[in-house]
This record gives structure tokens, C-alpha cells and sequence, in this order.
């Protein structure tokens, strides 16, 4: 992956400022696992969207399928409804697809996604975004 010192801070520096907004220590191994369950039910959204893709996808189809999750994203904050990509889903493929009856698609994320609880913690910070010059170049 290109840029990846960069993806890694900033995926770092995200995780910092949610565990810190919900009040858990970095050594607190139990608050952690907590989040971690959390992330496996959804954080709590009525909803989860995944996207799955053929067996013998070629990679164009994942970017195919990561621009219309992000349409797909756009659309429903424009309608209101709250929405959170969870790649993390991933490691747990084989669970899900037993759990659905999917045999060989290919499980990329999931988009858990409904009405936003404004009162949570993790709701009250948003990450900033990074700079265009951090990561954008421009070639002439």
C-alpha cells in the first residue's frame, strides 16, 4: 500500500481519540475488548450492509465495489442516516459466510448503518481530515 506510514498514524491517531472519548485507557485491556465486541455487533446499528465479491473477482471489481460503498455512504448521509465502513469484518469471513450460507464470495467490509445516537461519546469527536497535500500528489 502506498502511503503507508501515513495510513497507519492516522488509523492510530483515530483509535487514540475514540478510546480517549469513550474514557479507555490504552492499558485497559478489558474497556478495549468491550469496543471490540461492540465492532462486532455493529456498534449497535440496526443495519450492516456487506460487500461481497465473486470468487474470481479481479481487483478493479474491489475498487468498483469501494466506490459504490462510498456513493452508497454519501447517499444516506444526505438522507440522514449515519453509516461506519467496518473492514475489520474481514477476519471473520468464514463465520459470516457459514452464518448466510455464502460459500466462495469473497467478504471485502461491511457498512453498519442507521440513525446516529448523538448522545454517545464516540459520536462527539470527529477525526479531522488530513491535509490534500498529505495525501494527494499532483503531477504535471
Amino acid at each position: 500500500m502506498c502511503n503507508s506510514g501515513n495510513s497507519t498514524r492516522w488509523r492510530q491517531e483515530m483509535g487514540a481519540r475514540m478510546y480517549s472519548a469513550m474514557g479507555i485507557a490504552r492499558d485497559d485491556h478489558e474497556g478495549r475488548h468491550v469496543i471490540l465486541r461492540d465492532n462486532l455487533r455493529f456498534f449497535g446499528a440496526p443495519h450492516v450492509a456487506l460487500m461481497f465479491m465473486p470468487p474470481n473477482a479481479e481487483e478493479r471489481m474491489a475498487n468498483d465495489t469501494g466506490l459504490y460503498a462510498q456513493t452508497l455512504m454519501l447517499a444516506m448521509t444526505s438522507h440522514g442516516v449515519a453509516s461506519c465502513p467496518q473492514a475489520s469484518l474481514g477476519f471473520f469471513c468464514d463465520t459470516i459466510r457459514d452464518t448466510l450460507g455464502i460459500s466462495d464470495n469473497k467478504l471485502l467490509f461491511g457498512i453498519s448503518f442507521g440513525y446516529a445516537d448523538e448522545s454517545s461519546p464516540r459520536n462527539q469527536d470527529r477525526m479531522p481530515r488530513a491535509e490534500l497535500a498529505e495525501t494527494t500528489r499532483f503531477h504535471n
